[in-house]
């Protein structure tokens, strides 16, 4: 269950603010179940530009899908899923997750929008003490966290003092590195840390500041300027299967290579560890701070000029030559108003207080409080009076709008009805009440006050519903239904066809010379003897630094041109365009892949196949009507 939480938030809370059809019309049905063109187009529009043009085919194709998916979610529905109790809870844990539409605060917002851009303009390195405090904390619990972080605040003299007490002290990961969190910028931190460190000077603490983590003092370490985001490139040699000497060895080796002239994605191709982009010249995405490891951006940044590279420098990961490849400074206001203004949103930072809000709330909702019946049940129940009680349960309380909230509901309130409270606690245990009431009316009317809002609170629920019953009726199918996915495997087996295939030993780093010491060596020994075992007998420590060694399967037009030697196992084959010397252990004839060789593929593709028979299944079991008239003038407008 636990894997579908990060699908949906990843998908459903960084969506931007959408325009909507202005008529909210019925566009299909399901049986009775509508489905409407507002909701449509909130979830089409999620991944397009709203200025992009709304096609009648794309449209058309997409609520086929749409349907296919509220089919699904109606099928979840009839089998009870929407009933499943650890489903609701989950469900709750996820919409509490969701920023409530009516906190923004409008007036604050462009005061936050430009202070948020001018910190953009500044990097802090920081350290910090953090004294953990529960969100449910007693107040002594809270007082002790309190004055166990002043004590230490007055005790700091020096940095070095600082991280000593960190390590001791606090309560943060980060507390073995001496409290320190390396560089940061705005919207890296929580609104309130953020705030203390952009307030306090280079080698001062900070106040004691407040978080939800509870109480921090922080360091500043050091102030720059913005260095703006930086695409690079590199070459990595990691340090796991090498010692240190060989790997510096090799390192200052491809470096040598790249400055005499070697081509950069040649050297990235043969030497780099890194396999995610080591066929793509190493490429890394554009990057600021906190987005690539502080130790290699400290790197990147020393790169004077475009197209510069790095001498081999050491990181917590390996080693690794870096390339410069683009520079891009801090964007103008303009450019990031917008992405400021949604991050903000997003991270809550522009909410109303809890007096704002209220205060808000009540005007919009016609709040009206019986006072004069507040004081009666007050001082019945400071008295434990049962009889006025009683009689006074039924009567209004509160109301707002059409909604009228009773005296009961607010003895049920209490904690207890059978202790006399004073009449101070009571008014205490009445405004909690008040306050609870007006945002539960408020949170009654959200979904359709605020539609897109709505939309959010249906999709993580049928989102769940869809995840629990794709697991019963498709994923867990495909899985442990063994015998289906082989005779699905037999059935297509035009589709999984390959061509001819080797079985390799890949070594490179090798010279004319070496290779064939090597072949020679290969030559006059057990077939069966792995090559990195021959070269560790027969090379150097140092030469052993420049080589690498891996068994692959490869398929034969892999290898761009290759030696006039005939394919069969014992031979070698070059690779002219990677530098690799490949020992060849099997020939594969082409034909079908073995189904051990592609289970995890075939199975996917049997779960699609019985994906798309339950979908065909529920069309026949159900009445599925589109308004394709009403799709056109959508797609007009």
């Amino acid at each position: 269950m636990k894997s579908v939480c990060t699908f949906l938030l990843s998908i459903l809370l960084l969506c931007p603010a959408l325009a909507y059809q202005a008529q909210d019309v019925l566009i299909a049905k399901i049986d009775d179940y509508e489905i409407r063109s507002g909701e449509l187009l909130y979830t089409y529009q999620k991944n397009r530009a709203s200025s992009e043009i709304i096609e009648y085919d794309s449209l058309e194709k997409y609520l086929e899908q749409y349907i296919n998916f509220k089919l699904k979610v109606i099928e979840a529905r009839a089998q009870g899923y929407d009933t499943i109790s650890v489903l609701k809870e989950e469900l709750q844990g996820y919409v509490s997750q969701i920023r409530k539409p009516y906190l923004d605060n409008e007036e604050a917002t462009d005061k936050l929008i430009r202070e948020t851009y001018n910190r953009m303009h500044m990097e802090i390195d920081a350290s910090h003490i953090l004294i953990n405090v529960k969100t449910d904390a007693s107040p002594k619990d809270t007082l002790k966290a309190y004055q166990l972080i002043d004590s230490l605040r007055l005790a700091v003299t020096s940095r070095e003092q600082f991280e000593e007490l960190a390590k001791s002290f606090s309560q943060d990961g980060s507390a073995q590195l001496g409290g320190n969190l390396g560089w940061f910028s705005a919207m890296d931190m929580v609104s309130p840390f953020e705030d203390a460190a952009y307030k306090t000077a280079t080698g001062e603490v900070s106040a004691i500041t407040k978080t939800r983590f509870g109480y921090h003092i922080v360091y500043i370490n050091r102030k720059r300027t913005s260095r703006g985001k930086l695409k690079t490139s590199h070459i990595f040699f990691n340090t796991q299967n090498r010692s240190e000497s060989q790997v510096k060895v090799l390192a200052n080796s491809v470096y040598d290579s790249l400055k005499a002239g070697a081509k950069w994605n040649d050297m990235t191709r043969r030497y780099s560890d890194d396999n995610r982009t080591k066929m793509q010249g190493g490429q890394l995405p554009l990057a600021r701070i906190k987005q690539l490891p502080d130790d290699f951006m400290d790197i990147a940044y020393s790169i004077k000029e475009i197209g510069d590279i790095s001498k081999p420098s050491k990181t917590q990961f390996g080693w690794h030559i870096i390339r410069l490849d683009q520079v891009v400074p801090t964007p103008t206001f303009d450019e990031v108003e917008a992405d400021i203004t949604e991050s903000l949103k997003r991270s809550g930072r522009n909410s109303l207080n809890e007096e704002q809000l209220i205060k808000k709330l009540k005007s919009e909702n016609e709040f009206l409080k019986y006072g004069q019946t507040l004081k009666q049940v007050i001082s019945a129940l400071a008295t434990l009076n049962k009889d006025s009680i009683s009689i006074l349960k039924e009567q209004a309380l509160l109301a707002m709008k059409a909604k009228v909230i009773k005296v009961k509901d607010f003895v049920d309130f209490l904690p207890s009805q059978n202790i006399a409270l004073g009449k101070d606690m009571l008014y205490s245990l009445y405004q909690e009440f008040e306050k609870n009431s007006i945002l539960a009316y408020e949170d009654s009317l959200a979904p359709t006050k605020y539609p897109e809002y709505g939309y959010l609170l249906k999709e993580y629920q049928e989102g769940l519903l869809l995840f629990e019953i794709m697991q019963k009726e498709v994923w867990n199918k495909g899985v442990k239904d063994t015998l289906g996915a082989k005779t699905y495997y037999l059935k297509n087996i035009d589709q999984y066809q390959v061509e001819k295939r080797l079985r390799v030993q890949s070594v490179s780093g090798l010279d004319s010379v070496k290779i064939n010491n090597l072949k020679a060596v290969k030559s006059q020994v057990n077939v069966e003897v792995p090559i990195d075992s021959l070269a560790k007998k027969h090379f150097s420590e140092e030469e052993l630094g420049l080589l690498k060694f891996v068994k692959r399967t490869i398929k034969a037009s892999e290898i761009g041109s290759f030696e006039t030697t005939e394919l069969k196992s014992g031979s070698w084959l070059e690779n002219t365009g990677t530098g690799e010397h490949y020992y060849i252990d099997e020939v594969i004839p082409a034909g079908p892949y073995k189904y051990e060789e592609i289970r995890g593929l075939v199975i996917s593709d049997f779960q699609d196949y019985l994906n798309q028979e339950w979908i065909k299944e529920l069309r026949k079991k159900r009445q599925v009507k589109v308004y394709r008239k009403v799709l056109k003038n959508i797609s007009k407008n």
